[in-house]
């Protein structure tokens, strides 16, 4: 009896997560194809900022910010973490990070999966503290 409750859990464990990925998939954001002008600010430690204009074919952020070279990152399971904008790095024992926001709202993706829109505005933030 304890075999075949076993069973019926890794069964329904494993179709709950393909139905999680099904999910994700259908209703990841997707980019546009098409020439488009984004505007990203950096906005550096010392609370200084520089505004950065790109026209651009590309349909995701990250794929800009990479290809203008403004970023440096590592490649994980989410896509790229940002680890340096714009010449600065963020400095892990000061608990700092790269914060991305769109019109000053949080983006809930990596900058590869951020899609854009011609005359979006990004923010990429050093902020401190996890």
């Amino acid at each position: 009896m304890g075999r075949k409750k076993t069973l019926i859990l890794v069964t329904t464990l494993i179709i709950a997560a393909i139905a999680m990925f099904i999910v994700y998939k259908v209703f990841m954001p997707e980019g546009k194809a098409g020439e488009k002008e984004i505007t990203v600010t950096v906005v550096h430690a010392d609370e200084s900022s520089k505004d950065f204009i790109y026209q651009t074919d590309e349909a995701y952020l990250g794929d800009v910010l990479k290809a203008e070279e403004l970023v440096d990152g590592t490649e994980g399971e989410f896509g790229m973490f940002i680890t340096s904008v714009d010449g600065e790095t963020a400095d892990d024992s000061k608990e700092q990070w790269w914060c991305i926001t769109k019109g000053g709202e949080s983006v809930n993706t990596s900058a590869d999966q951020t899609p854009i829109e011609d005359g979006d505005k990004f923010e990429l933030t050093l902020t401190e503290g996890y």
